[in-house]
């Protein structure tokens, strides 16, 4: 049976585009945009990936009920587990208290509810993290190199994506891949959640 794997760079709202990536086995890649939780949903139960690597925070620091300023867990912290093991690597990212990363943390953690209540496995990834690891320029060095680092990966299909939301669906897609082939690193501690990454460069280390 051929692996298939779904990789979305999650918008903080529906009305925004999120871009998607399912790639195979052979590392081709088919790449669009979706808007909305329904489509994605409906896309996840037609194409029934292996492994569904989602670009946004899934869960919130131990302690936290919730990302409200006016709620008294706020003094519970900002930052995750699998957030300090970032700090400590030196990759750079935003926390999911951060203004507009609420939002997105929110409905991440809303399809990771529906979907894995389907039956899929969910994973949180952090592609410009990955792409960090893997020595891919991320997508502030412009399009066409973050392309081209992933066309070096030996991604297939992707020649003409513009799309930078579209181009980390496909290292989200890359790094599930990796999950799937149990080549990864698991930042964070599973009660509160973690975040795969690549296990790919001896460059990084955690002490």
């Amino acid at each position: 049976m051929s692996m298939k794997i779904l990789g979305i760079d999650l918008a903080g709202v529906e009305n925004r585009d999120s871009g998607v990536c399912l790639l195979d086995e052979e590392l081709n890649a088919e790449v669009f945009s979706l808007k909305s939780d329904d489509e994605i949903i409906s896309l996840i139960m037609k194409t029934r990936p292996d492994v569904i690597a989602i670009d946004a925070p899934l869960s919130i620091p131990l302690g936290r009920c919730c990302l409200r300023d006016k709620c008294s867990c706020k003094n519970k912290g900002h930052l995750r587990e699998c957030d300090r093991a970032l700090l400590k690597m030196k990759i750079k990212f935003f926390p999911v208290t951060l203004g507009p990363m609420r939002k997105l943390t929110e409905r991440g953690m809303r399809l990771k509810e529906i979907i894995e209540g389907k039956g899929f496995k969910v994973i949180e990834v952090y592609p410009g993290g990955a792409q960090d690891m893997l020595g891919i320029p991320r997508k502030k060095k412009g399009i066409d190199e973050l392309r081209k680092g992933l066309l070096k990966m030996g991604i297939k299909g992707i020649s003409k994506v513009k799309s930078h939301d579209e181009l980390d669906a496909v290292t989200s897609a890359l790094v599930g891949k990796m999950f799937f082939e149990d080549d990864y690193l698991a930042l964070g501690n599973p009660e509160e959640g973690l975040i795969i990454m690549p296990k790919r460069s001896n460059a990084w280390s955690l002490t």
